[in-house]
């Protein structure tokens, strides 16, 4: 092809990526996603967090608007598989290996009073409003509160790569029935969970 050929369809390729603001991430990379306000300084260290636990990129998405589609008025909660399927439609999210949603509501499944989070195999979301102290009547605990969001963060991004809930109360991949379960097992692996988190992601 001509000099003048190949610069004529690079300027093309150029001017198609730009028209349709395409970003080509690595594909080992996690994407954050806000939905509704949640403070940017917390959604940083988490990042931070989650790129040295799971050792790959990971970047924070645009903020979505408030969930209003999942809001169930009876409970008081918001449907966590409605937040899940919009969170899949995303154009975003398509182009990024895993994706995690954090919301400030209160979540449910209909089998269950609530949720703190739940996964598929590509998406996953939290919850923050009962990692909160203030939901239980208790003083604000902002470090205990962070405590929580990794570790909730981290079983169910643990969830979209295929693991299980674990038996070892100790493991981050253990079911939480309540808040006294996350608190007990931190957002540490498990020395099993860890060997099949690692030849999972590599």
């Amino acid at each position: 092809m001509p000099f003048k050929g190949m610069i004529g369809v690079a300027i093309f390729f150029l001017l198609i990526t730009n028209l349709y603001g395409e970003r080509r991430p690595a594909k080992t990379s996690i994407l954050i996603v806000r939905i509704g306000h949640i403070e940017n300084g917390f959604i940083e260290r988490l990042r931070l967090d989650l790129e040295r636990i799971f050792q790959r990129p990971v970047e924070i998405g645009r903020t979505l608007p408030e969930p209003d589609y999942a809001y169930h008025h009876k409970r008081n909660q918001y449907l966590s598989t409605a937040i899940l399927t919009h969170l899949l439609k995303e154009k975003e999210t398509e182009i990024y290996e895993r994706t995690l949603g954090i919301v400030d509501h209160d979540l449910y499944v209909p089998q269950l009073n609530f949720v703190f989070g739940q996964a598929t195999q590509r998406v996953a979301i939290i919850s923050l409003a009962r990692l909160k102290q203030e939901f239980y009547g208790l003083p604000k605990n902002q470090d205990l509160f962070y405590k929580r969001t990794l570790t909730e963060s981290v079983h169910e991004l643990g969830h979209t790569y295929g693991l299980s809930h674990c038996p070892h109360p100790n493991c981050v991949m253990y079911f939480s029935n309540s808040i006294l379960d996350t608190d007990r097992k931190g957002s540490e692996f498990c020395p099993k969970c860890q060997s099949l988190i690692k030849r999972i992601t590599i």
